[in-house]
């Protein structure tokens, strides 16, 4: 049963669940539907489950270093989420609940406050062919490009309200350099934010003349992110045996980077190899495959999470 009704109720789950770090199964009770149905449309909304009873208690053994980070090196309730994997919420009722007086937040920019689903769609889309742009005074703003609409305008939705104007996505038409046609791209840029100037410092290093995107070595890819990735630089092409083939196109990272994804990929249980290809100058050239198995669980395992019906192909029936 899909209980339509609960699709206007999707934000408050969300909230419930990622800001008040409830249980799937105590939103269930609230709303008087299973948790399947409470998990089903978390992931639907790229929003990563944690195992079930498992709230952000352990946050308790850290508020030492919480209260530090906050009141002695000066780090915003963000940035101290972001290193823990929690809400800016979460580590707000920490402080709160350890008696700090919390600071007046920042009024240029607003710090809107990202939840670990939402930072993670935003590396997730680096990972692809999101982007982030420093400017003149430092700070910096968030961009996707892509050819799919639906793609850019899904990820305006799940990010926060205000981050990006309403007037988005805008299309820019431009001239093919293999055929003698115009194209159509679809992009959404943000307004500036601290973590994106954040982020930047990690995942952006000088390279000759200019800034290239890397992957921090301490990174922990996760499933939003990962599914995130893929719409935005992966495929899937089914073989005359029927077995599908997933790849990502690393080819522009250098190759610690690429390293780091398939250990990455590797600790979620997708086994890899890299594929070489020629006449790359500004990256590795590598190229990541999921080996065949890996390659069915991944389809079978995300299949069902695409909510982007423009890339119903990237997810092909597979048949055993």
């Amino acid at each position: 049963m899909r209980y339509e009704w609960l699709d206007e109720q999707v934000d408050e789950i969300i909230r419930l669940y990622v800001d008040e770090d409830q249980s799937m199964q105590s939103i269930a009770d609230e709303f008087d539907v299973s948790s399947g149905t409470i998990r089903k449309r978390l992931l639907e909304n790229d929003v990563s489950t944690r195992p079930e009873g498992s709230r952000y208690v352990w946050l308790d053994d850290h508020t030492e270093d919480i209260v530090e980070r906050y009141t002695e090196k000066g780090e915003s309730l963000q940035t101290i989420a972001t290193n823990y994997g929690t809400s800016a919420d979460a580590i707000k009722r920490r402080l709160l609940e350890s008696n700090v007086e919390l600071r007046d937040p920042p009024s240029e920019p607003d710090d809107l406050g990202f939840t670990p689903a939402q930072v993670s769609i935003v590396v997730g889309e680096l990972l692809g062919d999101g982007c982030l742009y420093q400017m003149e005074s430092g700070s910096c703003v968030f961009q996707v490009t892509n050819n799919k609409r639906e793609h850019v305008a899904h990820v305006k939705r799940r990010l926060p309200d205000g981050l990006i104007s309403s007037g988005q996505p805008y299309s820019v038409t431009r001239s093919n350099a293999f055929t003698d046609g115009d194209y159509t791209q679809w992009v959404i840029r943000s307004r500036v934010q601290p973590l994106f100037r954040e982020l930047y410092d990690s995942w952006y290093e000088s390279y000759e003349d200019r800034h290239r995107k890397v992957v921090p070595e301490n990174y922990k890819l996760d499933e939003t992110a990962l599914l995130h990735w893929y719409w935005g630089d992966g495929n899937c092409i089914l073989r005359d045996s029927g077995a599908p083939r997933v790849s990502f196109a690393t080819h522009g990272f250098p190759e610690d980077s690429v390293k780091t994804l398939q250990s990455e990929l590797e600790s979620l249980g997708y086994a890899n190899y890299t594929v070489k290809q020629k006449g790359v100058t500004n990256g590795s050239g590598l190229g990541i495959r999921l080996r065949d198995g890996s390659s069915r669980h991944f389809i079978g395992q995300f299949g069902p999470r695409n909510v982007v019906s423009e890339y119903d192909y990237k997810f092909p029936t597979v048949e055993r």
